[in-house]
């Protein structure tokens, strides 16, 4: 540990209390361990939801002319 990150930490303390320094770093904890990798699975999920919509999206325009061509002529 650097001694800025020392004198940090024992600022905290000092000036707030022990209870205070533990839910920091619990927060801390819990944003690296939990939050990033969650929200880094979901951007993933969007990215590949959106992809699969332009594919339907092209799928149901390729139907529609398919189905206009096929329609009686007149």
């Amino acid at each position: 540990m650097t001694e800025a990150a020392k004198d940090t930490m024992f600022g905290i303390m000092e000036r707030w209390g022990f209870p205070v320094l533990v839910a920091i770093a619990a927060g801390w904890i819990l944003r690296n361990d939990v939050l990033l990798p969650l929200v880094e699975e979901h951007r993933q999920f969007v990215k590949e939801l959106s992809t699969t919509q332009r594919e339907i999206g092209r799928a149901i325009s390729e139907q529609t002319r398919l189905l206009y061509a096929l329609q009686p002529k007149e």
